[in-house]
């Protein structure tokens, strides 16, 4: 019988690999998290999608099978995200807290307080409660990511809107800094018990339909903004997802990493 490899022995692939890993993923069927859901299933993981609608995840479902599963929860419930503890199995080894929800209306002087309650519990108390729930979970050590955003980092920057009615909700960007500093914490919570954590700040994405109804031009006034000048696709995730969630990242944790085509450099 071959002795087990250590990670220094281990090539680059099999840093990367997952396989017999179980990876939950909040959101998972979105813009965004459809892509870390697939990723972690392309590396072997077995990943449950934790969510409100399994309609979204019926092609992973096609292509993946049983590798992947589907738990219904409303991740704005208080009573469902603290039960969710009995429905997910006794070893866990990556959790990615990506489930947000966006206030109707986004700006400041509109701001209505059930809104930003249901915004706040969706971007910074559930993560936070999943994370508690998870922790005795990686009894072996493990990966949490959560997904903050660059205005976690930074202002938005009004001029972009043109007075359109356009505009970014002030409770959002609060909730992604609080979910940030949240992953330091929960860094330093996690290190003795080798659980990893680290934080995505995600930038402009391109979705089905953004720039749509005459937006164009708005589309043009983000690429006038980025050094890399274009948005963002879905699948560009896939590298750094893949990075913090395997032991290519043995030696990372309470780090922020941007993917934002260098918005947040300038």
């Amino acid at each position: 019988m071959k002795n087990k490899k250590t990670n220094k022995d281990k090539t680059f692939f099999e840093l990367a690999d997952l396989t017999g890993k179980k990876a939950v993923v909040t959101g998972g069927g979105g813009h965004l998290g459809f892509q870390m859901s697939k990723v972690l299933l392309e590396l072997g993981a077995d990943v449950i999608v934790l969510a409100r609608d399994k309609e979204k995840i019926k092609p992973l479902l096609k292509e993946f099978g049983k590798k992947i599963s589907f738990i219904k929860v409303d991740l704005n419930n208080k009573e469902e995200v603290t039960a969710i503890d009995k429905k997910l199995p006794s070893m866990i080894h990556i959790l990615i807290n990506n489930f947000y929800t966006w206030p109707t209306n986004p700006h400041f002087e509109k701001m209505q307080w059930d809104e930003a309650v249901a915004t706040m519990t969706a971007g910074i108390v559930s993560p936070l409660f999943l994370s508690k729930v998870v922790f005795p979970k990686m009894k072996k050590g493990g990966s949490i990511i959560n997904i903050g955003s660059m205005y976690g980092m930074i202002s938005p920057d009004f001029r972009i809107y043109r007075n359109s009615g356009m505009g970014n909700a002030l409770e959002y960007g609060a909730t992604k800094a609080a979910l940030i500093q949240a992953t330091k914490y929960l860094a330093v919570k996690g290190a003795p018990l080798g659980i990893r954590v680290n934080a995505i700040s995600p930038g402009p994405f391109s979705r089905p339909g953004a720039f749509d109804n005459g937006k164009d031009w708005f589309r043009k006034e983000l690429i006038a903004r980025m050094p890399l000048k274009r948005i963002g696709e879905n699948w560009e995730l896939k590298g750094v997802v893949a990075f913090l969630a395997s032991d290519l990242s043995s030696y990372v944790t309470g780090q922020n990493i941007a993917v934002d085509g260098g918005w947040t450099i300038w």
